[in-house]
């Protein structure tokens, strides 16, 4: 994945922050063969940087999903208008990790607000992590949440950032997807190249990057939240009707499991 960027201008994280941090945003989600995503990249090259640390743009990430009996897999999976996803997130290669809520609200644009963590896994959510919780979720939603969150989901990822350089818009593109419940590895599914998230965040939902995806034909992926569709893989997913496309692919794509890279994301 990572020659593939080579010829692409580099951009710092500080420099990433300054022009697109995009913690409120439209977003857009599609689902891309290894050809489509090289494809993609030779259309945009000259409208974006990717981020580079070190010398490094491709950057390993873990989040933990928190769920109450799989009721916020329901409610995504019924479209409700309100709801939110709560996880820890890792970032494997700095150790660095943070307590996140993301909120679907107003015009369906998503919120996302987090501070830090001391642990991936936590056995339940307390302390300053709940009442930041309970806060946003009573602003947004105008009622008290009732859920009692405990782990659910285990996922690992790589990913690559690109920055539009004129501003105002961020394309993530993960790929070498793996899921685990958090009670074992005897679960675990692991996604081959062939399966690549391309998300677009910006302030519209109409950037660069969504204009080169039409041309080339390829739709908005409706349904399509690693967290749901791990919940599906790893066999949990009791309702699915609404990610049986995206579902499909990734199984499609199926591969060994990278024992390695599930215990370096925890």
């Amino acid at each position: 994945m990572q020659t593939l960027l080579k010829d692409f201008k580099s951009v710092s994280l500080d420099e990433t922050n300054r022009l697109a941090k995009m913690l409120s945003r439209a977003e857009n989600k599609y689902v891309v063969n290894f050809k489509q995503y090289s494809a993609l990249l030779a259309a945009v090259r000259e409208d974006y940087a990717v981020l580079d640390i070190y010398g490094r743009n491709e950057f390993q990430y873990a989040s933990c999903y928190y769920d109450d009996n799989f009721a916020c897999y329901n409610e995504h999976h019924q479209s409700r208008r309100h709801r939110f996803k709560v996880r820890t997130r890792k970032y494997v290669n700095s150790g660095l990790m943070f307590f996140e809520v993301k909120l679907k609200g107003l015009r369906g644009r998503t919120d996302k607000h987090r501070m830090g963590c001391d642990s991936f896994v936590m056995p339940e959510i307390e302390g300053e992590h709940l009442r930041m919780l309970n806060e946003l979720h009573s602003k947004n939603y105008r009622k008290e949440m009732h859920f009692d969150l405990t782990p659910s989901l285990i996922v690992n990822y790589s990913r690559c950032t690109l920055v539009a350089l004129n501003g105002g818009e961020r394309v993530t593109i993960d790929f070498d997807l793996g899921f685990k419940l958090p009670e074992g590895e005897s679960d675990a599914v692991q996604i081959g190249h062939n399966f690549i998230i391309i998300e677009t965040k910006s302030a519209d939902g109409r950037g660069k990057a969504d204009s080169a995806l039409k041309k080339m034909g390829i739709r908005k992926a409706s349904k399509c939240s690693k967290y749901c569709i791990g919940v599906n893989l790893t066999g949990e997913g009791h309702k699915n009707n609404n990610f049986l496309h995206t579902v499909k692919r990734a199984r499609n794509n199926i591969v060994p499991v990278c024992s390695a890279a599930m215990e370096a994301a925890q």
